[in-house]
């Protein structure tokens, strides 16, 4: 009897490209999951293929989507940074949106509507409910009232990743009672834990950022903004040394909204994929051997 893998792909908005790229990867060589736990990113991309099971599917879908309405409704290309950070009018502009962004979040919680976030993943997922799925799937989202975590593996399927994928300020949370549910990140990075108590081997796929970018400016809202993603950092690091293995694809410093870079980061997660292959196959066949599972039951090794 082999070991049940679990796979977690953790979040980060357009750099989940990377995950369909490694999928086609471990899809062509064979490596199946007995089920998936998804964040943000992670919770989209593993909820399309505990359906198909086609990482190539998803590609196809994916290049539909961003041609289409609903993808242009998110409007993810008007928070992009078009100009060199670096440039004197680079500066100038960033100073001048921190300023807008400042007294903005002083009289709105939100700039997207839910309707529009839901109508993007109906576009993308054709099945509405977890039952429907071929891998059973977790997908976690974070409760900003109580702090807590909240994990779905039943009902309905795109309630649960609407609110996964809900980037706190930018799109509209989710209340029920006194529940406010956002983006499974804020939380949980990379799901490791929860599909650990469900399987006995955990790839983790990471698609945090490789690198901070050059701080130029030391002012309040850079510092308290430079705090946070040192934190998010720090927090998925600790999330994936629980994992038994984990894929890194080459994320850069790229912002959430670069979906203009998707193919350029479906072809690095191939890349990472393609270059952790036979590590990945050589732990599975020794953690599979009898050897190794007869020396875990009695406690002789981790």
């Amino acid at each position: 009897m082999s070991i049940s893998i679990g796979l977690a792909l953790g979040g980060g908005g357009a750099r989940g490209a990377a995950h369909i790229g490694v999928l086609q990867i471990l899809h062509e060589n064979g490596i199946q999951f007995d089920s998936i736990a998804g964040t943000s990113a992670g919770a989209v991309i593993g909820a399309m293929y505990a359906y198909k099971k086609d990482p190539q599917w998803i590609e196809k879908r994916f290049h539909e989507f961003l041609k289409s309405d609903d993808f242009q409704g998110l409007g993810t290309n008007r928070i992009r940074e078009k100009l060199n950070p670096d440039s004197a009018i680079g500066q100038m502009a960033k100073f001048v949106r921190n300023k807008i962004v400042l007294i903005m979040s002083q009289q709105k919680s939100f700039l997207v509507k839910r309707e529009k976030l839901e109508k993007a993943i109906n576009f993308l997922m054709p099945v509405k409910r977890f039952e429907e799925l071929s891998i059973p799937l977790y997908v976690t989202s974070s409760d900003l009232h109580s702090g807590e975590q909240v994990i779905y593996d039943q009902g309905n399927l795109v309630d649960a990743v609407v609110q996964s994928c809900t980037i706190p300020g930018f799109v509209q949370p989710t209340e029920r009672g006194e529940q406010v549910l956002v983006d499974g990140g804020v939380i949980d990075p990379i799901p490791v834990e929860i599909i650990k108590s469900h399987t006995d081997y955990v790839l983790a796929i990471s698609i945090t950022k490789n690198s901070l970018p050059k701080m130029n400016q030391k002012n309040i809202y850079e510092i308290l903004t430079r705090s946070d993603q040192i934190t998010s950092k720090f927090l998925a690091k600790s999330k994936m040394e629980k994992a038994d293995f984990v894929i890194h694809p080459s994320v850069g410093g790229l912002h959430w909204s670069r979906f203009d870079e998707f193919g350029t980061l479906m072809t690095n997660g191939r890349d990472a994929a393609i270059v952790s292959l036979n590590e990945l196959k050589a732990d599975l066949k020794r953690k599979n051997s009898k050897i190794y599972r007869w020396k875990q039951k009695l406690g002789i090794m981790n």
